[in-house]
């Protein structure tokens, strides 16, 4: 990526699980607490010492598609600040709210069913990522144009200098569990790396459940996508297949640590008979602790959901995620969500899913 700083001088490297040694300082000012360097009062759980916080889940349209034009034209409108479309609005966005680093991918062409039109955008994207040093790239993956065409697409965004991929739950009707998506995720394991799982947006189901005329799609559906998409990775075997890939599922994967009681219930093969083509619930719940990742968006920095989800999954699965411009906007939505991993989490805890485990995952630094 000539003209971007060199990465892994200032990131720290991908090697073993230290974290990255510059970026934002958070200075004492109290037991408890650290003073940023922009302003806000950031709550720690205890010590003192420096931490970088790495957005996992942020989200920018530079090539302005037309389909999402409604919506960006509105959030604008409202915000005063071209945040969807302008990577330089993006970037003061995030300087202003206490965020070293964005992971920023474009929703409306994960799943495209033009190649062409996908690279064009994955280039644009590109040249923003390459020209701010703030910036890392998840390089949209057009499924719906075919597995070979999707996985091209991949291996030639992660050559260019890509940090990893993003990809639809469902697209024109393809899922992960299809074989359509193997040599897409063959290329992830060759480049080691990760993809970003995002709901589909609309019809996140089916055209006939949970339309959006009360937002029901918005609410539930998108988050039922995501459930899921896990379960049949998980049932399916995709990741006994695939031992090396890296699945990071938005909006705190659909909240499913949550509906892990019911998904006991379920599966106890001694309750229920016609299981033959599920796994147990043992197995389902040590593959979703050890393969699944999350990040922390979709619940509006909900304490009790990231706690729900750190009885499930390890520290080291979740990463810090807004989905800025969409559910996350203001400086101080931000400090909110920051806020409530530091207020939950241990100090070390807290490290881990601010931004060490981002750098640990992301390719090509």
């Amino acid at each position: 990526m000539e003209g971007k700083r060199d990465p892994t001088a200032a990131r720290g490297g991908r090697t073993g699980s230290a974290t990255p040694s510059i970026g934002l300082s958070l200075f004492y000012a109290h037991p408890h607490q650290y003073l940023c360097e922009f302003g806000f009062v950031i709550q720690s759980m205890s010590g003192q010492g420096t931490r970088q916080l790495v957005d996992f889940g942020g989200h920018v349209h530079p090539t302005d598609p037309e389909a999402f034009a409604y919506y960006h034209d509105f959030i604008e409108e409202n915000d005063g600040s071209p945040v969807c479309r302008d990577a330089k609005a993006v970037q003061r966005r995030y300087a202003n709210s206490a965020v070293d680093y964005t992971v920023l991918s474009q929703p409306y062409f994960m799943g495209h069913g033009d190649a062409d039109e996908t690279a064009t955008a994955n280039d644009e994207l590109l040249r923003i990522v390459e020209e701010f040093d703030e910036f890392f790239g998840l390089a949209a993956i057009p499924t719906a144009a075919g597995g070979e065409a999707a996985a091209n697409e991949l291996e030639r965004s992660l050559e260019a200098g890509y940090h990893g991929g993003a990809i639809e739950t469902k697209s024109d009707g393809i899922e992960l569990i299809d074989d359509e998506l193997e040599s897409v995720f063959r290329v992830a394991e060759k480049h080691d790396a990760p993809l970003l799982v995002h709901p589909k947006l609309h019809d996140s189901l089916h055209e006939d459940v949970l339309d959006d005329t009360w937002r029901l799609n918005a609410i539930f559906g998108r988050e039922v996508a995501l459930c899921e998409s896990i379960c049949k990775v998980i049932h399916e075997g995709v990741l006994d297949r695939h031992p090396k890939l890296n699945l990071v599922y938005h909006h705190t994967g659909g909240n499913l640590a949550a509906m892990l009681d019911r998904v006991r219930l379920q599966l106890d093969d001694d309750l229920w008979p016609g299981l033959d083509d599920v796994v147990s619930y043992r197995e389902f719940e040590e593959t979703f602790e050890t393969r699944i990742y999350v990040d922390t968006s979709g619940y509006d920095g909900s304490p009790s959901v990231l706690r729900r989800t750190l009885e499930t999954l390890p520290s080291s699965h979740v990463l810090f995620g807004t989905d800025f411009p969409y559910e996350t906007r203001t400086p101080e939505t931000f400090e909110a969500l920051i806020t409530s991993v530091t207020e939950t989490c241990s100090e070390s805890d807290s490290k881990r899913i601010l931004g060490a485990n981002a750098f640990e995952l992301l390719t090509n630094t």
